[in-house]
């Protein structure tokens, strides 16, 4: 019964990363004839008919311009980062099958590296990611540009010539942690954005009294004391005659904030024909540039940084986690074992270098219980170096067990601020998505490159506060059963993104109000495209 099951999972995984993979290389010419200045080359019918021809592309989402003679570069691109994806998915989930019933494995006389040894998961792995990363190399100087275009645009409207004259909008945010306030802030900067403000913040009620030495001014020319006493609130920008209130507050203290397009989760509407051929996920690629404008490092903050990575020998590639424990888990979230923030660390690991064994696998880890957390990963994963921010393991096991006070003084802070800083650089990221810290750390990977397969949540899926519901489209009809969402394709789906399930399986609403779980590869996340004041010049 154990080989029957066991020889079940290693067909069907095994099966379905070579269907991928064929369907991959079957696009040869995508890497190779990429256009100079339009993303809209397409292949002749011939070598549409092939793509049509085989079993895979009938799960593949088109491109909205696509017709059907019409096979674009942008949908190759799409295919094979989409299959890369989905193979990966699969990999991990056989994976933690194999873990869970380690016992049962050895029973059926499969050796430890059965899976590393003798099948090509890895090799299918490597080939794949290769192609990915093929693809991003090709499009990260264009990204770059477009990145630091933003930046430069952000930058100027925070520094008016005149800041008496300019038009501001306060950020008023609630007592919260370090993640949530930089989210509510990010808020702030969407809605000045896309009004054409300057956005100065209230920090009056911040618990990190250092947090304006340990980054960059929001504005070198305008401060809260360029206000005048009497400021009008905010109601969003559907309020009538509001373009005339030279300064508005927007009170971000309470759940029932002022009603506005520009949220998280739109995407301005210039990037409408750039960001999709550059960039997997649009979405992440914005938010990453509003939190890479709000946590440029000071300089020596960056030193600071520079420093410990070479004390600690983090050398590329590397991996890190963060571990969140303490006040996170009263009501907020469940604790997680070391190895579920492992399982993903190994499998990366495997497919970059397989079973070198002249190579460290060097994972930072960033936790506010490092106390426990460093023993208990050592201790279970003696071929990993588990390095972390401290002078050494006296110091981490005195004093490493924060509490939320010692998060907020000065000290802590400054290693708060290091650790966000030494996780974004990672090459792979492995944390949990209801921690503001760990969305923080996605967003900021984004701000520089296209970070879509080097992170990896092990509860929610993105999330923004405030922003719009994760909206999906059907790509596939779907007959559920008990318990499971049925869908048409074309239909729209609503995901319930504070939901834990694997990153395989989503959980939403569908036209109907119907609720329940489905497969994620049968949809694809539709975009909102909103017009921002301060980026409507042609870039």
């Amino acid at each position: 019964m154990v080989n029957k099951k066991l020889r079940l999972f290693l067909v069907i995984s095994l099966s379905f990363n070579v269907t991928l993979l064929y369907s991959v290389l079957m696009f040869p010419k995508c890497l190779q004839e990429r256009p100079q200045s339009s993303c809209s080359h397409t292949f002749q019918s011939s070598e549409l008919r092939k793509c049509n021809d085989h079993p895979a592309s009938l799960s593949v989402g088109i491109n909205k311009t696509s017709t059907k003679n019409q096979f674009t570069l942008v949908d190759a691109r799409s295919l094979i980062k989409r299959a890369y994806s989905e193979a990966f998915e699969v990999n991990e989930f056989v994976r933690k099958y194999f873990r869970k019933d380690l016992d049962l494995i050895k029973k059926a006389a499969l050796e430890k590296d059965y899976l590393t040894n003798y099948l090509p998961f890895n090799d299918l792995s490597r080939k794949m990611k290769f192609l990915v990363d093929v693809i991003h190399n090709e499009s990260q100087n264009d990204l770059s540009n477009l990145g630091n275009e933003v930046q430069k645009r952000i930058h100027k409207l925070q520094n008016p010539s005149d800041c008496k004259t300019a038009k501001k909008l306060v950020c008023k945010i609630p007592y919260c942690g370090f993640g949530c306030q930089h989210h509510h802030i990010g808020n702030c900067l969407l809605a000045a954005l896309g009004t054409n403000r300057v956005m100065l913040v209230d920090y009056s009620s911040v618990p990190y009294p250092g947090i304006q030495k340990v980054f960059l001014p929001l504005s070198d020319t305008c401060s809260m004391e360029d206000l005048p006493k009497q400021v009008d609130e905010w109601k969003g920008d559907l309020q009538e005659n509001y373009e005339d209130i030279q300064v508005v507050r927007l009170d971000l203290t309470h759940e029932g904030s002022p009603n506005t397009h520009f949220q998280g989760l739109t995407v301005p509407k210039f990037l409408e024909e750039k960001v999709e051929f550059l960039h997997d996920d649009p979405n992440m690629w914005w938010i990453g540039q509003i939190m890479g404008y709000l946590l440029r490092p000071n300089p020596w903050i960056s030193v600071r940084v520079q420093q410990i990575k070479r004390k600690r020998n983090l050398n590329h590639p590397y991996v890190s986690i963060h571990v969140r424990r303490t006040d996170k888990l009263v009501k907020e979230a469940r604790k997680f074992e070391i190895e579920e923030y492992m399982d993903p660390v190994v499998a990366w690991y495997d497919s970059q270098v397989g079973n070198a064994s002249n190579y460290t696998r060097r994972v930072y880890v960033a936790s506010d219980d490092l106390a426990s957390v460093i023993p208990d990963a050592r201790n279970k994963y003696p071929n990993y170096d588990f390095v972390y921010n401290a002078v050494d393991d006296k110091k981490l096991l005195k004093d490493m067990k924060q509490t939320v006070e010692s998060r907020q003084t000065g000290d802590e802070l400054v290693a708060l601020a290091c650790d966000l800083m030494i996780l974004s650089q990672s090459d792979y990221f492995v944390g949990t998505y209801s921690s503001n810290v760990g969305r923080l750390v996605t967003q900021l990977m984004h701000s520089s490159s296209d970070a879509t397969f080097r992170s990896r949540s092990i509860d929610w899926r993105m999330t923004y506060h405030r922003g719009l519901p994760l909206t999906y489209r059907a790509v596939e009809d779907f007959s559920g059963g008990k318990g499971e969402l049925s869908f048409s394709s074309g239909e729209t789906i609503v995901l319930r993104s504070s939901v834990e399930f694997p990153s395989y399986k989503g959980f939403g609403r569908n036209e109907a109000g119907h609720e329940g779980t489905f497969p994620m590869y049968k949809v694809e996340q539709m975009l909102t495209f909103v017009q921002y004041l301060a980026l409507n010049d042609t870039f």
